[in-house]
């Protein structure tokens, strides 16, 4: 990351200390020109535009503007990791005394819900309570990358053997969110990142009177594969951090019942040290992946430890598509067309697409932009 910022282009910014304090919006994917992407909804948005994505090295695009009159930028960082830390780090250098705080806002894989596929006895049941559209409002990011299964250790721990999809065996847990070493050789590995709660708040908040896009037909469709009863087809929530406690972030786009309950086993682990929530646990928590997280927040952290003053940063992502195969009432995967069981590649394909992802940035975007509305409205 150190070479990023000796790269970075010199004088590549007129801000100075004096001026205005900058919001920074980042997303995954997206043009110059808000044409499609994460980044449509927020440069829809924005006021007194100023492109300035040919300065960058490292992002995708930048647009500087207002919202509600106050000072944005967007920053398209690119999909994965190793753009995302690289852009945010560009942005920081960009505006090193002037910004105010970090806001992702994307989309993304979603695990079944509060609950999960699983009831207090431990039956396997068919439909999760996440629905498509819904929103997590995250204050932590948890590097799914560094977690290693030993498939003969998964598969002679399991019990009872007929349990197809429980997790267990073979996975370390490295270093804990209180910085406890458990696995030898990675004392230096950014494995998690805790921000305050504070601006999670504001954008929790703000989600309480936003108005919502009308939901597509064919994403009813896809949560009809997983909610049979249409008296179950609700409009998206807004989970809050307690909830959902942000990203399960890694470029090892996973996609699985094992994995699912992988997720929230160790995203529970990781609110309760980071006492954002003592009572969470696999049962009661939803898990939000993507691949961003890690690398820009841990940018923003660094950032800030060396320069000052620390950054009020938040995750936003909606459920674009779910991180579970559709099972059967008995924990059975659902058959496709041709009386196959429906591989995760097959449910990615069905559940994702062009429709659901510009639904889910725009219900991703309505409590940010709902909470700059209101900074407007009191200022």
């Amino acid at each position: 990351m150190a070479l990023v910022a000796a790269c970075a282009p010199a004088g590549a910014s007129q801000v100075t200390a004096s001026s205005p304090q900058r919001s920074l919006i980042l997303n995954a994917f997206g043009d110059a020109a808000g044409t499609y992407g994460e980044s449509q909804p927020f440069l829809d948005a924005l006021k007194d535009k100023a492109d300035r994505t040919s300065e960058s090295a490292f992002c995708q695009a930048v647009v500087e503007g207002t919202l509600s009159g106050q000072p944005v930028t967007v920053a398209v960082t690119g999909t994965g990791g190793g753009n995302s830390g690289p852009c945010t780090q560009e942005m920081l250098s960009w505006y090193p005394s002037a910004l105010k705080e970090v806001i992702w806002s994307g989309i993304g894989g979603a695990t079944p819900a509060v609950g999960g596929m699983y009831d207090k006895a431990g039956r396997v049941l068919g439909n999760p309570e996440v629905m498509i559209g819904d929103v997590c409002v995250g204050t932590l990011s948890w590097s799914w990358d560094l977690h290693f299964s030993n498939v003969n250790d998964w598969a002679a721990r399991r019990t009872p053997p007929s349990n197809i999809y429980a997790p267990s065996g073979g996975w370390w847990e490295m270093v804990d969110s209180q910085g406890k070493q458990v696995a030898p050789g990675f004392d230096n590995v950014r494995q998690f990142v805790v921000a305050d709660p504070a601006l999670a708040d504001e954008v929790l908040a703000a989600s309480k009177d936003v108005v919502l896009p009308k939901r597509p037909a064919s994403v009813t469709a896809k949560i009809a594969r997983f909610h049979k009863d249409p008296k179950s087809w609700r409009a998206p929530t807004f989970y809050s951090y307690k909830d959902c406690g942000g990203e399960v972030s890694g470029d090892n786009f996973w996609h699985g019942a094992t994995e699912d309950m992988l997720s929230r086993e160790y995203m529970s682990a990781l609110m309760r040290s980071a006492k954002v929530n003592p009572r969470a646990s696999a049962d009661n928590i939803v898990a939000f992946s993507a691949t961003e997280a890690v690398p820009w927040m841990s940018a923003v952290e660094r950032w800030t430890a060396k320069n000052g003053p620390t950054l009020p940063m938040v995750v936003v992502r909606a459920a674009s598509n779910y991180d579970q195969i559709p099972l059967r009432r008995n924990g059975q995967p659902i058959l496709n067309s041709r009386g196959k069981p429906m591989t995760a590649m097959q449910d990615i394909l069905e559940g994702f697409d062009d429709t659901s992802s510009a639904y889910a940035a725009s219900t991703a975007a309505a409590p940010v932009l709902r909470m700059f509305a209101l900074r407007g409205q009191a200022s």
